[in-house]
Protein backbone atom coordinates (compact mmCIF):
# COMPACT_ATOMS: atom_id res chain seq x y z
CA UNK A 1 0.00 0.00 0.00
CA UNK A 2 1.05 3.71 -0.76
CA UNK A 3 -0.18 6.31 1.42
CA UNK A 4 0.53 9.73 0.02
CA UNK A 5 0.31 12.24 2.73
CA UNK A 6 0.45 16.23 3.29
CA UNK A 7 1.92 17.08 6.70
CA UNK A 8 1.28 20.97 8.25
CA UNK A 9 -2.24 20.15 9.93
CA UNK A 10 -2.00 16.23 9.39
CA UNK A 11 0.89 15.41 10.70
CA UNK A 12 1.19 18.50 13.29
CA UNK A 13 -1.36 20.67 15.09
CA UNK A 14 -1.89 23.89 14.15
CA UNK A 15 -4.91 24.97 15.78
CA UNK A 16 -2.41 26.87 18.72
CA UNK A 17 -0.58 28.62 16.38
CA UNK A 18 -3.73 30.01 14.36
CA UNK A 19 -5.06 31.09 17.88
CA UNK A 20 -2.41 32.71 18.42
CA UNK A 21 -1.77 34.53 15.05
CA UNK A 22 -4.97 36.03 15.45
CA UNK A 23 -4.86 36.99 18.51
CA UNK A 24 -1.54 39.02 18.03
CA UNK A 25 -3.39 40.23 15.00
CA UNK A 26 -5.95 41.74 17.12
CA UNK A 27 -3.46 43.06 19.41
CA UNK A 28 -1.14 45.01 16.75
CA UNK A 29 -4.70 46.68 15.59
CA UNK A 30 -5.63 47.41 18.92
CA UNK A 31 -2.16 49.59 19.09
CA UNK A 32 -2.28 50.92 16.05
CA UNK A 33 -5.43 52.18 15.49
CA UNK A 34 -5.39 53.28 19.15
CA UNK A 35 -8.93 50.60 19.76
CA UNK A 36 -9.49 48.94 23.01
CA UNK A 37 -8.41 45.27 22.42
CA UNK A 38 -11.94 44.50 23.21
CA UNK A 39 -13.29 46.11 20.83
CA UNK A 40 -10.57 45.34 18.00
CA UNK A 41 -11.29 41.51 18.65
CA UNK A 42 -15.13 41.82 18.29
CA UNK A 43 -14.44 43.92 15.04
CA UNK A 44 -12.07 41.07 14.01
CA UNK A 45 -15.07 38.18 14.58
CA UNK A 46 -17.05 40.09 12.91
CA UNK A 47 -15.37 40.77 9.93
CA UNK A 48 -14.30 36.84 9.46
CA UNK A 49 -18.26 36.01 10.17
CA UNK A 50 -18.42 38.11 7.37
CA UNK A 51 -15.97 36.26 5.19
CA UNK A 52 -17.00 32.92 5.93
CA UNK A 53 -20.95 33.72 4.65
CA UNK A 54 -18.94 34.66 0.95
CA UNK A 55 -16.63 31.95 1.10
CA UNK A 56 -16.21 31.65 -2.33
CA UNK A 57 -14.38 35.04 -2.28
CA UNK A 58 -12.40 34.28 0.73
CA UNK A 59 -9.28 32.33 1.70
CA UNK A 60 -5.79 31.76 0.09
CA UNK A 61 -5.23 33.70 -3.05
CA UNK A 62 -2.10 32.92 -4.73
CA UNK A 63 -1.61 34.40 -8.22
CA UNK A 64 -4.37 35.65 -8.23
CA UNK A 65 -6.28 32.11 -8.19
CA UNK A 66 -8.78 31.04 -5.09
CA UNK A 67 -6.72 28.02 -3.70
CA UNK A 68 -8.41 27.10 -0.19
CA UNK A 69 -11.73 28.57 1.02
CA UNK A 70 -11.55 30.34 4.10
CA UNK A 71 -13.31 28.24 6.78
CA UNK A 72 -11.46 24.91 5.15
CA UNK A 73 -8.04 26.32 7.30
CA UNK A 74 -8.11 28.55 11.02
CA UNK A 75 -4.67 29.89 9.63
CA UNK A 76 -6.47 31.92 6.56
CA UNK A 77 -8.37 34.15 8.87
CA UNK A 78 -6.27 36.79 8.99
CA UNK A 79 -5.45 37.02 5.08
CA UNK A 80 -9.71 36.58 4.29
CA UNK A 81 -10.16 39.62 7.44
CA UNK A 82 -8.32 41.68 5.21
CA UNK A 83 -9.39 40.77 1.91
CA UNK A 84 -12.73 41.68 3.27
CA UNK A 85 -11.82 44.50 4.21
CA UNK A 86 -9.90 45.78 1.11
CA UNK A 87 -13.21 44.96 -1.04
CA UNK A 88 -15.15 46.87 0.79
CA UNK A 89 -16.68 44.85 3.49
CA UNK A 90 -19.28 47.08 5.61
CA UNK A 91 -19.47 45.14 9.12
CA UNK A 92 -19.07 47.90 11.78
CA UNK A 93 -15.70 49.15 12.51
CA UNK A 94 -14.90 48.33 8.67
CA UNK A 95 -14.59 51.80 7.43
CA UNK A 96 -12.53 52.63 11.07
CA UNK A 97 -10.00 50.02 10.61
CA UNK A 98 -9.64 51.09 6.52
CA UNK A 99 -9.09 54.44 7.70
CA UNK A 100 -6.51 53.68 10.03
CA UNK A 101 -4.12 50.82 8.09
CA UNK A 102 -4.06 53.38 5.55
CA UNK A 103 -3.08 56.24 8.14
CA UNK A 104 -0.58 53.73 9.65
CA UNK A 105 1.27 53.97 6.06
CA UNK A 106 -0.17 51.11 4.50
CA UNK A 107 -2.16 50.76 1.26
CA UNK A 108 -3.89 48.08 1.52
CA UNK A 109 -5.31 45.88 4.19
CA UNK A 110 -3.43 43.06 2.67
CA UNK A 111 -0.09 44.57 2.52
CA UNK A 112 -0.73 45.66 6.73
CA UNK A 113 -1.96 41.76 7.23
CA UNK A 114 1.45 40.62 5.10
CA UNK A 115 3.68 42.63 7.45
CA UNK A 116 1.85 40.99 10.71
CA UNK A 117 1.65 37.70 9.48
CA UNK A 118 4.93 36.68 9.67
CA UNK A 119 6.55 37.95 12.96
CA UNK A 120 3.76 36.78 14.94
CA UNK A 121 4.28 33.17 13.16
CA UNK A 122 8.05 33.30 13.70
CA UNK A 123 7.01 34.34 17.65
CA UNK A 124 4.98 31.55 18.04
CA UNK A 125 7.24 28.82 16.72
CA UNK A 126 10.08 30.29 18.69
CA UNK A 127 8.13 29.94 22.02
CA UNK A 128 6.34 26.74 21.18
CA UNK A 129 8.32 25.19 18.91
CA UNK A 130 7.03 22.80 15.36
CA UNK A 131 6.72 19.59 16.22
CA UNK A 132 5.27 16.27 14.96
CA UNK A 133 2.03 14.98 16.91
CA UNK A 134 2.77 12.50 20.13
CA UNK A 135 2.86 8.79 18.37
CA UNK A 136 4.41 9.81 15.01
CA UNK A 137 7.25 7.65 15.44
CA UNK A 138 5.72 4.87 16.69
CA UNK A 139 3.06 4.82 13.37
CA UNK A 140 5.84 5.42 11.36
CA UNK A 141 7.11 2.08 12.31
CA UNK A 142 3.64 0.50 12.40
CA UNK A 143 3.27 1.20 8.68
CA UNK A 144 6.97 0.11 7.73
CA UNK A 145 6.63 -3.20 9.25
CA UNK A 146 3.16 -3.24 7.75
CA UNK A 147 5.35 -2.83 3.68
CA UNK A 148 3.46 0.66 3.62
CA UNK A 149 5.19 3.15 1.62
CA UNK A 150 4.87 6.93 3.07
CA UNK A 151 5.28 9.88 0.77
CA UNK A 152 4.66 13.19 2.43
CA UNK A 153 4.14 15.55 0.10
CA UNK A 154 4.01 19.02 1.18
CA UNK A 155 4.24 23.00 0.21
CA UNK A 156 7.03 23.02 2.95
CA UNK A 157 10.32 22.48 1.92
CA UNK A 158 12.01 19.20 1.69
CA UNK A 159 14.83 20.08 4.62
CA UNK A 160 11.83 20.99 6.57
CA UNK A 161 10.16 17.33 7.03
CA UNK A 162 13.67 15.85 7.39
CA UNK A 163 14.51 18.14 9.97
CA UNK A 164 11.13 17.74 12.04
CA UNK A 165 11.22 14.28 11.33
CA UNK A 166 14.40 13.43 12.61
CA UNK A 167 13.34 15.59 15.63
CA UNK A 168 10.49 12.83 16.31
CA UNK A 169 13.09 10.02 15.52
CA UNK A 170 12.34 8.89 12.34
CA UNK A 171 14.68 9.37 9.20
CA UNK A 172 13.76 9.04 5.40
CA UNK A 173 14.09 5.71 3.74
CA UNK A 174 12.89 2.44 4.47
CA UNK A 175 9.23 3.38 2.63
CA UNK A 176 9.75 6.90 4.05
CA UNK A 177 10.29 9.41 1.31
CA UNK A 178 9.96 13.61 1.27
CA UNK A 179 8.66 15.97 -1.31
CA UNK A 180 8.53 18.90 -0.45
CA UNK A 181 8.11 22.53 -2.19
CA UNK A 182 5.25 20.48 -4.06
CA UNK A 183 2.84 23.69 -5.26
CA UNK A 184 -0.33 22.46 -4.65
CA UNK A 185 -1.62 25.51 -4.15
CA UNK A 186 -0.32 26.23 -7.92
CA UNK A 187 -3.59 27.09 -10.41
CA UNK A 188 -2.25 27.57 -14.12
CA UNK A 189 -5.68 28.65 -15.42
CA UNK A 190 -9.00 29.27 -14.22
CA UNK A 191 -10.55 26.42 -15.57
CA UNK A 192 -11.63 23.60 -14.88
CA UNK A 193 -13.33 23.61 -12.00
CA UNK A 194 -15.64 21.03 -10.27
CA UNK A 195 -18.10 21.83 -7.78
CA UNK A 196 -18.85 21.01 -4.14
CA UNK A 197 -21.23 22.03 -1.85
CA UNK A 198 -21.79 25.23 -4.14
CA UNK A 199 -18.09 25.80 -3.77
CA UNK A 200 -16.15 25.87 -7.77
CA UNK A 201 -12.55 24.23 -6.78
CA UNK A 202 -9.82 24.71 -9.20
CA UNK A 203 -8.15 21.58 -10.71
CA UNK A 204 -6.45 22.56 -13.11
CA UNK A 205 -2.80 22.33 -10.60
CA UNK A 206 0.21 20.85 -13.01
CA UNK A 207 2.30 20.27 -9.78
CA UNK A 208 0.25 17.99 -8.02
CA UNK A 209 -1.17 16.70 -10.87
CA UNK A 210 2.44 15.38 -11.84
CA UNK A 211 3.16 14.35 -8.22
CA UNK A 212 0.10 12.17 -7.90
CA UNK A 213 0.33 10.80 -11.80
CA UNK A 214 3.87 9.64 -10.41
CA UNK A 215 2.91 8.20 -7.20
CA UNK A 216 -0.68 6.52 -8.02
CA UNK A 217 -1.40 6.69 -3.87
CA UNK A 218 -3.55 4.08 -3.02
CA UNK A 219 -4.85 6.56 0.18
CA UNK A 220 -4.66 10.73 0.28
CA UNK A 221 -4.50 12.34 3.06
CA UNK A 222 -4.99 16.01 4.09
CA UNK A 223 -6.63 18.49 6.18
CA UNK A 224 -7.98 21.00 3.60
CA UNK A 225 -10.04 19.34 1.33
CA UNK A 226 -9.65 21.69 -2.12
CA UNK A 227 -6.33 21.76 -1.68
CA UNK A 228 -5.40 18.40 -0.47
CA UNK A 229 -8.36 16.16 -1.93
CA UNK A 230 -9.70 17.59 -5.15
CA UNK A 231 -7.21 16.80 -7.31
CA UNK A 232 -6.70 13.19 -6.45
CA UNK A 233 -10.76 13.27 -6.50
CA UNK A 234 -11.09 14.65 -10.13
CA UNK A 235 -7.71 12.56 -11.36
CA UNK A 236 -9.91 9.12 -9.89
CA UNK A 237 -12.97 10.13 -12.31
CA UNK A 238 -10.75 10.80 -15.08
CA UNK A 239 -8.77 7.42 -14.68
CA UNK A 240 -5.98 8.88 -13.76
CA UNK A 241 -5.92 7.51 -10.66
CA UNK A 242 -7.35 4.15 -9.43
CA UNK A 243 -10.89 3.89 -8.58
CA UNK A 244 -10.15 2.78 -5.17
CA UNK A 245 -7.51 5.19 -4.09
CA UNK A 246 -9.09 6.52 -0.47
CA UNK A 247 -9.30 9.90 -0.17
CA UNK A 248 -8.96 10.93 4.14
CA UNK A 249 -9.75 14.09 5.66
CA UNK A 250 -7.99 14.55 8.71
CA UNK A 251 -10.52 16.55 10.51
CA UNK A 252 -9.81 19.13 13.54
CA UNK A 253 -12.30 21.11 15.50
CA UNK A 254 -11.88 23.81 12.58
CA UNK A 255 -12.74 21.47 9.82
CA UNK A 256 -15.19 23.19 7.21
CA UNK A 257 -18.65 21.65 7.42
CA UNK A 258 -19.23 21.49 4.20
CA UNK A 259 -15.54 19.37 3.29
CA UNK A 260 -16.82 16.52 6.88
CA UNK A 261 -20.26 16.22 5.10
CA UNK A 262 -18.62 15.20 1.64
CA UNK A 263 -18.37 11.22 2.91
CA UNK A 264 -22.18 11.21 2.33
CA UNK A 265 -22.35 11.58 -0.91
CA UNK A 266 -21.77 9.08 -4.04
CA UNK A 267 -18.46 8.45 -4.68
CA UNK A 268 -18.52 10.63 -8.36
CA UNK A 269 -19.42 13.48 -6.08
CA UNK A 270 -17.54 13.48 -3.20
CA UNK A 271 -14.10 14.49 -2.56
CA UNK A 272 -13.63 13.20 0.80
CA UNK A 273 -14.22 9.41 1.52
CA UNK A 274 -13.75 9.35 4.94
CA UNK A 275 -12.70 11.65 8.54
CA UNK A 276 -10.78 10.32 10.88
CA UNK A 277 -10.09 12.39 13.51
CA UNK A 278 -5.55 11.82 14.09
CA UNK A 279 -3.18 11.03 11.61
CA UNK A 280 -3.14 8.23 14.08
CA UNK A 281 -5.91 6.62 12.42
CA UNK A 282 -3.72 5.74 9.29
CA UNK A 283 -2.17 2.63 11.05
CA UNK A 284 -5.60 1.49 11.40
CA UNK A 285 -6.70 2.25 7.76
CA UNK A 286 -3.15 0.50 6.28
CA UNK A 287 -3.27 -2.31 8.34
CA UNK A 288 -7.12 -3.16 8.57
CA UNK A 289 -6.68 -3.39 12.23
Amino acid sequence: MKILSDFDGVWTDQAGEARFINESFVQEVSRDLDLPEAVARAEFEGFLRAAHEAPDQHGWWPRGFLTAFVDEDELLATGAVCRYLDDGGDAPGAARWREGIREAGHPSAHDYGSEKFGPAMRTYLQDHGHRLVDGSRELCETLRLAGVELVIVSNSPTTKLQKLFAEAGVEEGDGLRFVGDARKWWVENEEPRSEYAGRRVHLDRPYYREILTREQPDLVIGDVASLDLAMPAAMRIEGTLGASTQLVLRQSPGSARWAVEQTSLEQGERLVDRCVPSVLDLAALATGA
